[in-house]
């Protein structure tokens, strides 16, 4: 049995535990806003409606394997289309990839950039990274203060830089806003934040698996049609063996 000890332990307020709580609401309240403000200034949300019935881009989203749950935020009914303010930040990122014109970073998006490279694509890269440095390998929902100031430089540097690509008084906007989260006292918002993060982790994750799934099922069908193909060149080879006055 724990000890009265061990459970305060346990549910005590320390460093690292607020360390991981303003980092998620960097990554959070600060990152997914700033990306659907990048997003509606690529994609205006007037606009949008007619993007979203162009045959090409939804030939488009129908090669990116969007979710049914996805398909739908975008298209909720016939004739109707949806809207940014809706998306939540994994179907946000898909679009980024798929409809925004952009060119995948040297390393990939699922990867860590090159440190030189501050392109757009890159410090989205960056946000996809370091969530899953945040979130999906800590278990127990702390940062050391070591850990903390490097993570802290890397992500708001990385908003920053997608503030400004919409322009310098977006990107004042959100380094005054970003200095201030790193000295205001927590909110109880904090919990809300840490489960908004845990969301898009585990439906990042879920279009990871299923992509990859549909990829294995891809290969099968490609290897069965390589068997059959075979078959046939054999057959055909067989064929072409035969005495004339046996073949048709």
């Amino acid at each position: 049995m724990a000890s009265v000890t061990d459970a305060d332990e346990a549910l005590r307020s320390t460093n690292g535990k607020q360390n991981f709580q303003r980092l998620t609401r960097l990554l959070m309240s600060g990152g997914v806003r700033l990306l659907k403000e990048k997003f509606d200034s690529l994609h205006m949300p007037a606009d949008l409606p007619l993007k979203l019935s162009d045959p090409a881009i939804k030939t488009k989203l129908r090669r990116a394997n969007l979710s049914s749950p996805e398909w739908k935020c975008l298209y909720p009914s016939p004739g109707t289309f949806g809207k940014s303010a809706d998306f939540d930040i994994t179907l946000m990122f898909r679009l980024f990839r798929t409809i925004c014109n952009l060119t995948k970073p040297a390393t990939g998006w699922d990867n860590l950039p090159n440190s030189t490279d501050h392109s757009l694509e890159a410090d989205l890269a960056r946000i996809k990274y370091y969530r899953n440095s945040v979130y999906g390998h800590n278990s127990k929902m702390e940062i050391m203060e070591s850990e903390f100031c490097n993570l802290w430089k890397e992500i708001s540097e990385a908003l920053s830089r997608i503030a400004g690509s919409i322009s310098q008084a977006k990107r004042d906007e959100w380094n005054k806003s970003i200095d201030k989260l790193l000295s205001d006292p927590l909110t109880p918002e904090a919990q809300r934040y840490i489960d908004e993060l845990n969301l898009w982790y585990k439906n990042d994750m879920e279009v990871k698996d299923s992509v990859e799934q549909v990829r294995n099922e891809l290969r099968q069908v490609n290897l069965e049609v390589r068997d059959q193909n075979n078959i046939i060149q054999q057959l055909n080879q067989k064929l072409g063996n035969l005495p004339k006055y046996l073949k048709i």
